[in-house]
């Protein structure tokens, strides 16, 4: 082979290129060579009985070739689902399995979603047995520790560019391409550190289940009240009270009539009631380390995500609020289009600071159980009619201290606020733990595949 001395060039052993998915050159170059080589000395994920499966791929549309009547009704776990090494549950995921199928999940699966970017989830003894859609791929027939080091490995950028690279416009993951992709033989040290990650993600499943029961019983207290939608298109008489000169819009006059109607006849009070909010005075300086709180830091449960190792990206001040969160506080978003709602524990790191997209409440007493209250489907119903502007999405402060809330017994109120502060003290512990061994694992993972990163002496005797 003639190469000219002034064009710089590697030499590829015909090894690698018989073991690469294709001849593109992204596989021979970076971290993808390195994965390349690793997994000459290891082994195919489709090897020594393992499958790789299809998720359930199914239709909701009656009269479609693959149409199930369970479709509309069976939790099922989906690509938003899928995270790195866990898998993330939604409010349907509690519910109790409604099928079996090969579909369905089983503990030391690995589920991987099919699009790019590419997430695979390690399966713990306590995740429901939910099937996943047909947009996720499901790895199975492995031991816990291969299947764990197969969850760590396809989570890497090396790994995916091998399973990704010539997959054309639309860049996914097929059945073939996972089968064949070749891992680097699976360390010693995976036997203990995957009795680890299973038992960290079976104890968040169990918090978290913890507190499902307590949303549910708070969501039971809101739905006995059935309120009386008025439609508008036939014309509607509204009360005095609900006629305001705020607004004429309909739509604005029907929820007015809705929070009379709760509060005359069923006794819910308003948030302005309950509780009082903070000025909106906005930062002016960001002090080193501090972090700035966005709606996608909280989920469905309440919880505040920050990581307390790191801080956060960087930090607008003309949008961030100027106080720091204070543990206590509910926090309820603006976007009434997507509302949410957290509680502030006390463990979420110092010098945290809302973006001024939360709304900051505080309540004289259990303000976890009105947060709990404050987050069931009624109330987000309320908050999105509350929208205003052009484009109906954000509700003002102000508006927000008009939701109707009911008023559930003392005691059942200190109930779920004690349930939502173990929770949360118990997603601090697992989640420092889940930091701790998230860098075991990367340790392993670059001491595995370390010994490869450099061209091998074989390579270079082999350069003409």
């Amino acid at each position: 082979m003639f190469v000219s001395s002034h064009v710089q060039s590697t030499f590829t052993l015909p090894a690698l290129l018989a073991s690469a998915p294709g001849w593109s050159p992204a596989y021979f170059v970076g971290s993808a060579a390195v994965a390349l080589r690793a997994g000459l000395k290891g082994w195919a994920i489709g090897e020594g009985g393992a499958q790789v499966l299809e998720g359930w791929r199914v239709s909701e549309t009656p009269g479609a070739v693959a149409y199930d009547a369970r479709a509309a009704t069976t939790p099922v776990y989906r690509q938003a689902n899928i995270d790195r090494l866990c898998l993330n549950l939604g409010p349907q995921h509690w519910q109790t399995p409604q099928m079996t199928g090969r579909w369905c999940v089983q503990p030391d699966d690995v589920v991987v979603n099919k699009h790019a970017p590419v997430r695979a989830a390690f399966v713990s003894t306590a995740a429901k047995r939910h099937a996943v859609d047909g947009n996720t791929l499901i790895v199975r027939g492995l031991t816990r520790a291969d299947a764990a080091w197969v969850a760590l490995c396809l989570n890497q950028p090396a790994y995916q560019q091998l399973l990704l690279v010539e997959s054309g416009v639309l860049q996914r993951v097929g059945i073939g391409s996972l089968e064949s992709l070749r891992l680097a033989p699976t360390p010693p040290q995976l036997e203990g550190l995957s009795a680890k990650l299973r038992d960290i993600l079976d104890e968040k499943t169990l918090a978290g289940e913890v507190l499902n029961l307590a949303r549910g019983e708070a969501a039971d207290t809101v739905d006995a009240v059935t309120a009386r939608a008025s439609h508008l298109a036939g014309g509607a008489f509204f009360p005095r009270e609900a006629v305001s000169n705020e607004s004429w819009v309909p739509e604005a006059t029907a929820l007015r009539a809705e929070q009379v109607a709760l509060e005359q006849d069923y006794g819910w009070v308003s948030v302005g009631d309950l509780a009082w909010s903070d000025d909106r005075t906005r930062l002016t300086n960001a002090r080193e380390g501090a972090r700035a709180l966005r709606l996608r830091d909280v989920g469905d449960d309440l919880f505040v995500s920050l990581a307390e190792e790191s801080p956060g990206e960087e930090i607008m001040t003309s949008r961030t609020l100027a106080k720091p969160l204070v543990p206590g506080e509910v926090l309820l978003s603006t976007l009434g289009s997507s509302f949410r709602v957290a509680y502030v524990d006390n463990g979420v790191p110092p010098d945290t600071f809302p973006v001024d997209g939360w709304a900051r409440m505080r309540f004289r007493e259990t303000p976890a159980a009105w947060a709990l209250l404050l987050a069931t489907d009624p109330l987000r119903s309320q908050a999105a009619r509350l929208a205003v502007g052009t484009v109906q999405q954000f509700v003002t402060p102000e508006a927000l201290r008009s939701l109707r809330v009911p008023v559930p017994p003392r005691e059942l109120r200190d109930r779920w606020q004690r349930a939502v502060d173990r929770h949360h003290a118990q997603r601090r512990a697992l989640d420092r733990q889940w930091s701790v061994l998230m860098n075991e694992l990367m340790t392993v993972f670059t001491a595995v595949h370390q010994p490869f990163a450099a061209t091998t002496a074989a390579e270079q005797e082999s350069r003409p």
